[in-house]
Parts: C-alpha cells; sequence; structure tokens
C-alpha cells in the first residue's frame, strides 16, 4: 500500500498543477500551446510513475517487503539491487515495465501465475496500451508513432485541435472531466488492483 499511497499523492500533485495552468489560461495569462506543453509534460511525468510504481510493487513482492493475498514468489531476493541486477541480465540499463506484456512475462518467471500482475483483464491492457500510444507520441514524435497516435485518435469525435496528443489530453469526455484525468485515474485503480 505504500507504493499505492505515493503514486496517487505524485498524482495529486500533477492535478493541482494542471488546474493552475488552466486557470492561468482562463485568465488569459497564457496561451493553449504553453497550457498543451504543460499537459504534455504531466502525462510523460504520470506514465513515467506509473511504470516506477509497478517496478516498485514487483522489487516489494519478490524480496518479500510485500506479500499480496495469493501471490506465491518462485524467485526471491533478499535484495532490491540484486532482483533488479538479475532482471536486467546486465545486458540494459533499466527494466522496461510498458508495453505490459514485458511485466507479465517477466511476472510470469519469478511468481507463481504471474499473480498479481496477470490479474488485469483485457480492457485494463487495452486502457495501458492506450496510454502507451499517447505517450509514444509525445515522446518519439517518430513519424511511427504519429502515424499510430492519429489511428488511435481517429476512434474519437475530435475537432482540430483535439488531435494532437496534448490536445487529445485536454479534450473533455464529459463536461468535467478532461482525458488526462481519465487516464490518471485509469492508472490510479490498475495499481490499485495490483496492490490487492
Amino acid at each position: 500500500m505504500r507504493a499505492l499511497n505515493r503514486f496517487e499523492g505524485h498524482l495529486r500533485t500533477l492535478e493541482m498543477t494542471r488546474k493552475k495552468i488552466e486557470r492561468l489560461y482562463s485568465q488569459q495569462l497564457l496561451v493553449r500551446r504553453d497550457v498543451e506543453r504543460v499537459y504534455e509534460g504531466l502525462y510523460l511525468d504520470a506514465i513515467t510513475s506509473l511504470e516506477a510504481t509497478i517496478e516498485d510493487l514487483f522489487i516489494r513482492i519478490v524480496t518479500g517487503r510485500s506479500s499480496p493475498a495469493g501471490v506465491v514468489v518462485r524467485v526471491s531476493f533478499n535484495s532490491s539491487q540484486v532482483a533488479r541486477d538479475v532482471m536486467l541480465g546486465g545486458e540494459r540499463k533499466y527494466l522496461d515495465w510498458l508495453p505490459y506484456s514485458r511485466t507479465e512475462k517477466r511476472a510470469k518467471a519469478f511468481l507463481r501465475g504471474g499473480r498479481p500482475f496477470t490479474r488485469l483483464s483485457s480492457g485494463d491492457k487495452r486502457v495501458l496500451e492506450e496510454m502507451l500510444i499517447i505517450r509514444n507520441a509525445i515522446a518519439h514524435k517518430s513519424p511511427h508513432a504519429r502515424k499510430r497516435f492519429q489511428e488511435f485518435a481517429s476512434n474519437f469525435p475530435l475537432i482540430s485541435r483535439e488531435r494532437t496528443p496534448a490536445g487529445f489530453l485536454r479534450s473533455k469526455i464529459d463536461p468535467t472531466t478532461t482525458r488526462y484525468q481519465f487516464y490518471v485515474s485509469e492508472m490510479v485503480r490498475i495499481i490499485q488492483l495490483l496492490s490487492q
């Protein structure tokens, strides 16, 4: 639960920033381009924190510092650093947790049945994939990432300025909720599922 609490606290600070930026925009103290850049930064921060929290949960489980119900560790470690070193295999500098299939594969190797990381539904995994499409369009800006985002965004009734990653994140799914807020709430829900 410690990882979940830290994650939720961090996302609350991002939400305060988002509200402040929107307030400044409504007072015409910022232009839309500036607001959209902030949305991109907030989103990258949120999804990076999601990956870090998944890693933290995983490491806490394999080192015995967390024991979610029904979880059986196949390979345990006394040290977080040793666990990371073994999972890295000496070939990489950091662990990838998204796409989520990487998390599931790792979980199946170290945890019986991959639990709790195999508990997510196909709908949960689809939302994670959407999050990754948006992240890649912001972070990489490659033709492939832009094309994938455009294909994804074409599923929504958007006006032209909402057809960019930042515009999409600022767009509303209802009168009071932006898509950014929706995806952040989904991040929290997924971490809650994994923490049980």
